[in-house]
């Protein structure tokens, strides 16, 4: 990813530090029509990411603000912003604990 997003860990609020992710260099994308295929060059593992995951994976790509994609999310899915948020944090949960992303200092 081009610029690393920084969010409050397990989406709590502004007292928590916020952390820096990124991805290593063995991961690489490609969107597709089923998605977007993340690939792990050193593992040798792949993951294919779609809907609103994928929606999800572009704006972060592309550095948009966290505030700007929870208000997204929120409209696109037709829920609360603090669910959207929610549903935001356990997206970024599940690229960490697979892999795909790590915290950066």
């Amino acid at each position: 990813m081009t610029s690393p997003p920084v969010i409050h860990p397990h989406g709590e609020g502004d007292s928590v530090a916020p952390i820096r992710f990124s991805s290593h260099e063995d991961i690489a994308w490609l969107r597709d029509r089923a998605g977007i295929f993340i690939f792990d060059a050193r593992r040798r593992k792949y993951w294919l990411v779609a809907g609103l995951d994928a929606d999800l994976w572009d704006w972060l790509a592309l550095g948009h603000p966290l505030d700007l994609m929870v208000k997204r999310l929120a409209l696109m899915t037709d829920q609360g912003e603090d669910a959207a948020k929610q549903a935001l944090f356990r997206f970024f949960r599940y690229l960490v604990q697979e892999g795909i992303w790590m915290e950066t200092r």
